[in-house]
């Protein structure tokens, strides 16, 4: 029988991970599969995530980060006026 990883354990299970991260055990299972989350090994049963490795990948996941909001970047443009259609006019005759 596997024993389960203790609160001072250096690895995460997967439901630890998720919880972390605020989405499902099985998000966690597709991202792995998809190699979009930290490297992990089975143990038993258990997939385990090494806390180094989790958090070398959430600052790797950061550093790639783009902010969202405006005016965040140098080269934020504003957006150009929208166009009229051809054929339409803007203006009455």
């Amino acid at each position: 029988m596997t024993s389960l990883p203790s609160e001072r354990s250096p690895h995460l299970t997967v439901k630890q991970l998720a919880k972390r991260w605020q989405t499902t055990p099985t998000a966690i299972y597709i991202a792995r599969h998809r190699g979009k989350a930290p490297t992990g090994f089975k143990r038993g049963a258990l997939v385990l995530f090494p806390i180094s490795e989790v958090e070398r990948f959430e600052a790797a996941q950061m550093a790639g980060d783009r902010p969202s909001h405006r005016g965040a970047t140098p080269e934020h443009r504003p957006a150009e006026p929208l166009r009229a259609r051809r054929g339409r006019s803007t203006a009455a005759a």
